[in-house]
């Protein structure tokens, strides 16, 4: 009896922990959580700053992700062509790097985008990465529009990520009096 009862009760803790990690990802179609960080340039980076402006794609790397290296190609072209229309972030997560490492990285490869350094992984924690590179689109709404998946010329989906939804500031005002903030819940 006293093993059965260990037994259900270690199955509901489990089910309770996994639960509570799956609700507090970053998903599609959520409010993307403000945060603010400092970009290596020394300036401060807002997500609320670009909420009814432009849309926002945020990519988490580290200096030692091949993955990460092989876009950015894309992301220098977007920043050149693009910048009115998106804000690009690129976010190392402080995973096995240093901010000289990051800085290094800047110089050596020549990046004309923004990079910021998540010190202490806060930024990193908060949308849940657990892996580089994890990319969002957030659109000139707040709403996250992509997790991962994001398309290779994303010219093409600029004039729907930076439409106004009016709706969205409802939804935000009854996310708000519903959600446990901490937790990220409704």
């Amino acid at each position: 009896m006293n093993n059965k009862l260990t037994f259900i009760i270690s199955l509901l803790l489990t089910s309770l922990l996994f639960s509570s990690a799956y609700a507090a990802e970053v998903e599609e179609g959520m409010l993307a959580p403000d945060f603010s960080i400092k970009r290596l340039d020394g300036s401060e980076f807002k997500l609320s700053d670009f909420k009814g402006k432009k849309a926002v794609h945020m990519i988490f790397w580290t200096t030692w992700c091949t993955y990460c290296m092989k876009k950015i190609p894309v992301l220098k072209y977007n920043q050149n062509v693009l910048s009115k229309q998106i804000e690009i972030i690129a976010i190392d997560t402080s995973v096995r790097d240093t901010l000289a490492k990051a800085y290094r990285f800047q110089k050596e490869r020549e990046i004309n985008y923004p990079l910021a350094f998540d010190f202490g992984k806060k930024v990193t924690d908060l949308y849940d990465v657990w892996g580089t590179p994890t990319e969002f689109i957030i659109d000139i709404n707040g709403v996250v529009i992509h997790r991962d998946d994001v398309p290779r010329d994303i010219s093409e989906h600029l004039s729907n990520w930076n439409m106004i939804d009016h709706h969205t500031k409802q939804k935000q005002l009854l996310a708000e009096k519903e959600c446990n903030k901490e937790q990220r819940v409704c």
